[in-house]
């Protein structure tokens, strides 16, 4: 027989238990809520996916209703139509050219050369300018600058690994703030969208694309099925991404609603 000192103790521990289960039972819910949740928001929807004639592209940009495309190969700076048309090519004298971007006021062509850590600037011809060394650490050789772009009037470059960072510079090149980008494998291109007012960032090692506010603070990731992605450019409600190896423009939806 059991008595009331037993019962009660009984009692508790079958409490204890169903909590227990309850408790359980309400972590798995959430748990699985939660991965629904971020697989649905880490996903991009690719458009469609473009063969270009253009060796080892490495970096890409926007200006004037067209795509201009730099090859990490020899040099050149292609135009090319939204569909991968050639519609004009640009020679240039320099090696290993990793990034692009255009300054829309003076329309002058930057770029940036990894094996001489530095920016080139040409005019919309072509034509050479000059060029600057960009201070910083670059522990190996090909882990230095990779990408370009400008925020209004601030010049981005990042480093693409052993350190990982954004690099604000003024047109003179000088460097005035350095932001940490701990989110990936390494960092191989950027753009900044004003219409989400946010950079995107793309990740060659860790096939991923980033987005990150102006303060280099982490928004979203999303996983690519891409390898050696090496630019990206944002235009109206589309991304574009360059693969170096495969030699093409994979052309997704932008997913960010504009702010």
């Amino acid at each position: 027989m059991i008595n009331s000192e037993q019962h009660v103790t009984i009692k508790n521990n079958k409490y204890k238990h169903m909590k227990k289960v309850g408790f359980l039972v309400f972590l798995t819910i959430v748990l699985v809520s939660c991965s629904s949740k971020n697989s649905s928001e880490n996903k991009l929807e690719l458009i469609k996916t473009i063969r270009l004639t253009i060796p080892e592209p490495s970096g890409i940009t926007s200006f004037n209703g067209m795509l201009f495309i730099v090859s990490d190969r020899n040099g050149v700076i292609y135009k090319i139509s939204f569909e991968g048309k050639i519609l004009h090519k640009i020679k240039t004298n320099f090696d290993d050219l990793e990034g692009i971007t255009i300054d829309e006021n003076s329309k002058n062509i930057l770029v940036v050369s990894e094996e001489d850590r530095a920016l080139i600037v040409l005019d919309s011809l072509g034509d050479f300018i000059r060029k600057i060394k960009i201070k910083g650490k670059q522990k190996y050789h090909n882990g230095g600058l990779e990408g370009i772009c400008f925020y209004e009037d601030t010049l981005c470059i990042i480093n693409e690994k052993s350190p990982k960072q954004l690099l604000l510079l003024n047109m003179e090149g000088e460097i005035f703030d350095k932001i940490k980008l701990n989110y990936s494998k390494d960092i191989s291109g950027i753009c900044f969208d004003q219409s989400s007012n946010s950079f995107w960032i793309v990740s060659d090692e860790s096939a991923l694309i980033l987005n990150i506010n102006k303060k280099g603070e982490f928004i979203k990731s999303f996983k690519i099925p891409i390898k050696k992605a090496e630019g990206i450019v944002i235009y109206k409600d589309t991304i574009y991404v360059v693969s170096d190896s495969s030699n093409k423009l994979y052309i997704f939806k932008n997913p960010i609603q504009k702010v």
